[in-house]
Parts: C-alpha cells; sequence; structure tokens
C-alpha cells in the first residue's frame, strides 16, 4: 500500500471510531486543516478519509467541498430506527443456523454493562444475526445502518433496562423460535421508535442518558 493510501486508511478508521463514540457534535464542520493537525498528516489523506465517510453516509458533503457531520432529528433517528427494523425483518424471514449466534456477553447478562458496552453488543449481535441469512447483502447493510446509529445507541438509556432487554432477545434468537423472535425483533424496535424524539435529543445534546 502506498505511503498516502495507508495513511489515509488510518485516518478514515480513527475518525469513524471518534464519530461512532460521539466524540463530535452532531452538525459540526469537519475542517480537513485541523484534522490533518490533529492527525499529523497532509491535507490529502485526510480529504480522502472524509470523502470515504460520505460514501459511508457517517458524514455529509457540504457546498463547496466542505464536511460535516449529519444533523440528528427526531425525524432522522425514527427513519433510521425504522430502516434497521425493515433490514432485521428481512433477516429474521430467511435465517437459518440460529445456533451460531452463541451466548450474549457475560456483562449483559450479570447487568454490569455500562451504555457503551450495550451499544457495542447491540452491533455484536445485529452483525451475528445478519450473518445467519444466506443473502450476503444482508450482512453489509446492517452493519451500515449500525454504524449509522452507533451515536443514538450510545443514548438509549431513557428507555431503561436496555442491558437486559438485549440479553433477553438474544436467548430469544438464539432459541430458533422464528416468531418468538420476530415479535421480540418488533417490540425491540418499537421502543425506540416510541423514544426517538428523547434519543434524539440526547445525542445532539451528546449527554448519554
Amino acid at each position: 500500500m502506498a505511503p498516502d493510501a495507508y495513511t489515509a486508511a488510518r485516518v478514515h478508521r480513527e475518525i469513524k471510531q471518534l464519530i461512532m463514540a460521539g466524540k463530535f457534535q452532531p452538525g459540526l464542520p469537519l475542517v480537513a486543516h485541523t484534522l490533518a493537525d490533529r492527525f499529523g498528516t497532509s491535507i490529502s489523506p485526510v480529504r480522502d478519509a472524509l470523502n470515504r465517510l460520505v460514501g459511508e453516509r457517517l458524514v455529509d458533503m457540504q457546498g463547496g467541498g466542505g464536511f460535516a457531520l449529519p444533523t440528528i432529528s427526531r425525524r432522522s433517528a425514527f427513519h433510521l430506527y425504522s430502516w434497521h427494523a425493515d433490514i432485521v425483518r428481512l433477516i429474521v424471514k430467511v435465517m437459518i443456523r440460529f445456533d451460531e449466534i452463541g451466548a450474549p456477553p457475560v456483562a449483559l447478562v450479570t447487568k454490569r454493562a455500562d451504555g457503551a458496552a450495550i451499544a457495542a453488543a447491540a452491533a455484536e449481535f445485529f452483525s451475528l444475526l445478519a450473518g445467519c441469512s444466506p443473502n450476503g447483502e444482508h450482512l453489509d447493510a446492517i452493519i451500515q445502518a449500525g454504524e449509522r446509529l452507533a451515536v443514538l445507541r450510545l443514548h438509549e438509556g431513557g428507555i431503561g433496562r436496555q442491558g437486559e432487554e438485549l440479553a433477553t432477545l438474544w436467548n430469544v434468537t438464539r432459541s430458533g423460535n422464528r416468531n418468538a423472535t420476530r415479535i421480540a425483533m418488533w417490540q425491540y424496535h418499537r421502543r425506540r421508535l416510541l423514544h426517538a424524539d428523547e434519543i434524539s435529543l440526547a445525542a445532539t445534546r451528546g449527554v448519554r442518558i
């Protein structure tokens, strides 16, 4: 890999991690020169990384060639959770090898997981779920949707007992009961759709509740 390509890949990975960890305020302009200074590189790899993140829908392109984080609103949160629910519904219809999902993380079962750990576990669970589909496109779709949901998942605390809820959903799914899984998945997403306003507001303020 050429040096510039290697640097662009590193910068892409690090910016993406910061975005998904909620380290940047939603709607915040991303200034390439500032990021280049932060990551100790020239502006070219930074722009390459930001353009790649635009393709992944984690960054928006602004007029004049600038970049910014997407804003978060109740509407955008509702639509994203709804889209995730649609993908999951398709997966549950066709998934096989339920037992390959495995047991939920111990921290979920023992109720010791914090918000960040629960968010990471949710991303892991839905990726495992999509991996049980014979259609490989489902995995790509669920990973991209999950990355875009990452910041919102950090702010789901107002729902209450979300770690316990995820552990239950995990075990219902690996039981192999497709109908029970379908119902549990809808209940999981319905709670978030009903709290879209609260979650989006907390994410915009950068406050984990």
